[in-house]
């Protein structure tokens, strides 16, 4: 069981909506949330509606965390509930954000907010055409990173909530710096989730602030339905003939290989793959030495992997003649998620990539079955030559 850890901190005085979005008059008789978002897949999530506000629960904050967070979000024009002492306090729906993690970017899309974003950590990281469009003409900021987040620019935007991913190294956490601050701040666990959908699903919560849940669960069931039409192309495809499938690559002496649990795992084993580690039981990454990945790996069929800097496999064996030995290596089956790098190496996989799984879950099935999606066309991966 996980205990809740109540921040305290300055609640803001400041209410983040407006006009239409603030109730005139208060009637405690009335729902003012008639749209729920209801969670299928998303294990690290909770959301418990009340008549005029919501209680949001992130369960794992950060992997091994053993305490959850919560967040009161109070409807605009409405009175805060009894209680709750300590929980930080968000009036909703919010009008200015500051998102941290380029994975945050796609939830604006696809819930119509994107006018929303006043600040990001790092403009070069982030792929998206629009954001980068609103950057140029001045309308949001670069706040930077963790522990190093400019708090007194952040103070100025007067934002309503920053969003933030957190871990275990407090050297790469920013919500200590700007609860201290009372700046009200939404830590997103959706790395945290070893499910591609569950992953996905935290789009729910970023709906949440923005009272636009109805929204959120349209575009989510589109979401879902595309990935199990896809998953349906190749359920049927026998063990044996199954490609065998590794991935990562050596990183300072370390090959760090998904767990059998893990969100890579998942999407090879529904695009029809045979993954070397899936008898594993973790959901996070192995660290292996080269000898451990070759003993297993060196007669796969497939290799999948994420370099930025690796765009043939001349550059891959430059990286370390090893990687030669391998048996996708030399049939030329090696295929890296750096299709779409932006001019300053910041890729889309890690920005609308987490938001479109059917998306990656098809590239998969056309590297290992194209003769199932014959028409598609890779967009996070590509063939290295």
């Amino acid at each position: 069981m996980h205990k809740v850890c109540f921040w305290a901190w300055m609640v803001l005085s400041v209410p983040a909506a407006h006009g239409a979005d603030c109730v005139d008059t208060y009637d405690p008789a009335m729902d003012y949330f008639p749209h729920k978002a209801e969670l299928q897949y998303a294990e690290s999530l909770a959301i418990e509606y009340f008549d005029n506000y919501k209680v949001v629960t992130v369960h794992t904050p950060w992997p091994g965390a053993e305490q959850a967070v919560q967040y009161l979000l109070v409807q605009c024009g409405t009175p805060a509930p009894d209680g709750y002492e300590g929980v930080q306090r968000i009036t909703v729906p919010i009008r200015r954000l500051a998102a941290l993690s380029t994975t945050q970017l796609p939830h604006l899309e696809l819930l119509d907010a994107r006018e929303t974003l006043v600040a990001v950590s790092d403009i070069e990281m982030v792929h998206s055409p629009g954001v980068n469009q609103r950057f140029a003409a001045g309308k949001i900021a670069e706040i930077g990173h963790g522990a190093g987040i400019n708090l007194e620019l952040v103070l100025e935007l007067e934002t309503d909530v920053v969003m933030t991913v957190a871990s275990a190294q407090a050297q790469y956490n920013a919500h200590p710096v700007l609860q201290q601050a009372g700046v009200a701040v939404a830590i997103n666990a959706e790395y945290t989730e070893p499910s591609p959908l569950g992953r996905t699903e935290w789009l729910k919560f970023t709906a949440t602030f923005f009272n636009a849940e109805a929204l959120a669960e349209k575009r989510f069931a589109d979401i879902a339905a595309q990935y199990q039409q896809y998953a349906a192309l190749v359920r049927d495809i026998p063990t044996a003939q199954r490609p065998t499938v590794f991935g990562g690559s050596l990183w300072r002496d370390a090959w760090h290989i998904a767990g059998g649990k893990s969100y890579a795992a998942q999407l090879i084993a529904a695009a029809g793959g045979a993954y070397l580690w899936a008898d594993d039981d973790s959901a996070g990454s192995l660290p292996l030495d080269f000898e451990a990945v070759y003993e297993k790996a060196h007669a796969a069929d497939v290799w999948l992997t994420m370099r930025n800097q690796w765009h043939s496999l001349a550059e891959v064996q430059a990286a370390d003649e090893r990687y030669a030995a391998f048996a996708a290596f030399s049939s030329g089956q090696v295929y890296n998620a750096n299709a779409r790098l932006n001019a300053h190496g910041g890729n889309d996989y890690w920005e609308s990539g987490l938001a479109e799984p059917h998306i990656v879950l098809a590239d998969f099935i056309k590297i290992l079955h194209p003769d199932r999606l014959p028409e598609h066309a890779l967009k996070f991966y590509q063939k290295l030559d």
